[in-house]
């Protein structure tokens, strides 16, 4: 056995170490161009408003349901329910929330806030001709 290395060790390992950093400056790239989030919130099954997720928006507004009103606040990138009238008040404690495909629910006010990426709606799966 030989323990030496030859050019062509140099050379797959070279070539190992360009693919990821390929991959990694691909993803950092990639990643902040999704980084356009938009909050959905949804009452009795029907979009009661849009909104777009930034560090530096604020917004705080009441959406009234069947057993009261919730309260949503958005600030700071994040998004939150800062008071609730619904009998268990669960959605209060699901906490602050800014990722994509992250839920807060409230069952008894039938109100549900979602985060999506906006730019997902936009990308392509396939082209065909």
């Amino acid at each position: 056995m030989r323990n030496k290395i030859n050019k062509y060790d140099i050379a797959l390992i070279t070539a190992i170490v360009v693919i990821n950093v390929g991959v990694l400056i691909y993803g950092g790239v990639n990643a902040t161009e999704k980084g356009k989030k938009t909050v959905y919130v949804y009452s009795d099954n029907k979009l009661a408003g849009e909104y777009t997720l930034t560090d530096d928006y604020k917004n705080e507004f009441k959406i009234n349901g069947d057993t009261g009103y919730n309260t949503i606040r958005i600030e700071d990138g994040k998004v939150w329910i800062s008071d609730a009238t619904c009998p268990d008040k669960i959605c209060l404690h699901q906490g602050k929330i800014g990722s994509d495909g992250e839920l807060i629910v409230c069952l008894p006010n039938r109100l549900m806030v979602q985060i999506k990426d906006s730019t997902d709606e936009d990308d392509l799966d396939i082209i065909v001709k």
